[in-house]
């Protein structure tokens, strides 16, 4: 018998294997990382126990495996992990984000990265390590896939773009892609979250690409729908562009639209034609018009409000409301209830009332509709 050194793929995992010294007849030759690593250790006999006894080398200590707490210290400092095969492993808590530290009890099962030191023959556990070893399976799963994203922090700003921190993965974002628009302030990302997708898997760097333009983009049509809900509400942007047709602005994070010259306020107009309205520089408006995903047109001068907008709500059939006269006309008399609002009593509902422009008067709201504009009603 002879002793060979094999490594053995324990799982379809490359990383899950142990290198080990087995007794081989003499001519046998054994290959590494081979399919039939099952077959081999029951050829050998190698079952758990023996791998029990097998030094893992240093070379290629790092594998991801499930074990179960046997032990936590009273300060949370340290735990003990049963991983199997008889090992158990240290890990050392005071390592591990608090996060992870506050959920942990005996008994529960979770995963966990081992490493082992040839020198005192110790195995250790991150708790960590194996999370970010599968956020980063995760994330090179995601390149391509336009449906799935992650929160970014962003956390330096580079020669050429940002290291953004991706649940503990560094990841690399070229500047060109930290928005849909040309960014005029580089360091305004700096420190913020974000969502990224990842584009590219950069081999000879050994970093994830990730792009928060392509988050962006899939954001637009979700965007559009509730700007349709809000449109009468306020929003504060800031320019991407000025034109002489008026100036561009970035809003809601993922939309840009036009303010027309002639809806920007005087204020706004006075500073374009001086050459005062800079890219980056804050401005509101309200939206005006949706007319697609790439074409919306912004005012300063108000929303477009319908006046007739919930008239059927505040004004009931029976309900009585004091009106003015407005018109009195051979088939009866307009009064106005609010400004740009009124309606008819016709000359068969006037009796003998003798009604002159002007006059206020008590009014019963008879019927209200709002897509014709007409209120019927009747002197109270």
């Amino acid at each position: 018998m002879t002793e060979q050194e094999i490594t053995i793929q324990l799982s379809d995992d490359p990383f899950d294997v142990k290198v080990v010294k087995v007794q081989v007849p003499h001519g046998t030759k054994l290959m590494s990382n081979e399919s039939y690593a099952a077959d081999v250790l029951d050829m050998y006999d190698l079952t758990d126990a023996t791998l029990a006894k097998t030094q893992l080398t240093e070379d290629r200590i790092a594998y991801t495996t499930r074990g179960q707490i046997t032990f936590i210290s009273a300060d949370r400092s340290r735990a003990l992990i049963d991983i199997g095969s008889k090992h158990t492993a240290y890990c050392a808590l005071l390592k591990e984000p608090d996060y992870i530290v506050e959920q942990l009890e005996l008994g529960i099962e979770i995963d966990v990265k081992i490493k082992t030191n040839t020198k005192t023959g110790d195995v250790l556990a991150s708790i960590s390590d194996a999370i970010l070893e599968v956020k980063l399976k995760e994330m090179k799963e995601a390149i391509g896939n336009k449906s799935v994203g992650f929160t970014a922090l962003v956390k330096e700003l580079i020669h050429g773009g940002y290291w953004v921190d991706v649940a503990g993965i560094k990841c690399f974002m070229p500047g060109s892609l930290g928005g849909l628009n040309k960014l005029h302030d580089f360091n305004s990302l700096v420190g913020k979250e974000i969502i990224v997708m990842p584009i590219i898997f950069s081999k000879e760097k050994d970093t994830i690409v990730v792009s928060h333009r392509e988050y962006l983009r899939t954001m637009i049509p979700i965007t559009i729908d509730q700007l349709a809900d809000t449109i009468k509400e306020p929003r504060t942007g800031f320019v991407t562009g000025t034109t002489k047709f008026g100036i561009f602005a970035q809003f809601d994070e993922c939309l840009t639209g036009l303010i027309p010259k002639a809806e920007l306020s005087e204020e706004t107009l006075n500073s374009l034609d001086k050459g005062n309205i800079k890219p980056g520089d804050a401005i509101e408006f309200w939206a005006k018009e949706i007319i697609s995903e790439k074409k919306i047109i912004l005012s300063q001068l108000g929303p477009k409000i319908d006046l007739w907008d919930g008239i059927d709500e505040k004004y009931k059939p029976m309900m009585i409301t004091e009106g003015k006269v407005t018109k009195v006309t051979s088939y009866g008399a307009f009064v106005e209830l609010e400004k740009g609002i009124s309606g008819l009593i016709h000359k068969s509902k006037l009796k003998d009332a003798n009604l002159t422009k002007g006059d206020s008067i008590n009014v019963k709201i008879g019927s209200v509709n709002v897509s014709d504009r007409k209120i019927t009603m009747n002197i109270a």
